[in-house]
């Protein structure tokens, strides 16, 4: 790699980028984005590309999931 190439991001950085791009689809809250982080920090290096994979599939926005039904009195 050449001097002044970038360096590649490390897994980890990679998944906790997908992540957050899930994280902006699903419009979560400070709570549950620091919760993902957390897990994602916590995820044994072996486990990561499995991670990879499942933030990188098919991608979902809030708005693509029916509203629930109200209560029923």
């Amino acid at each position: 790699m050449a001097a002044d190439e970038p360096k590649p991001a490390s897994l980890r950085a990679q998944v906790l980028l997908a992540a957050r791009k899930r994280c902006d689809d699903m419009q979560d809250g400070p709570e549950a984005r620091a919760q993902m982080k957390r897990d994602v920090m916590e995820t044994p290096v072996e486990l990561l590309p499995d991670l990879m994979t499942v933030f990188s599939g098919v991608r979902m926005v809030r708005a693509d999931f029916p509203a629930p039904n109200p209560p029923q009195e």
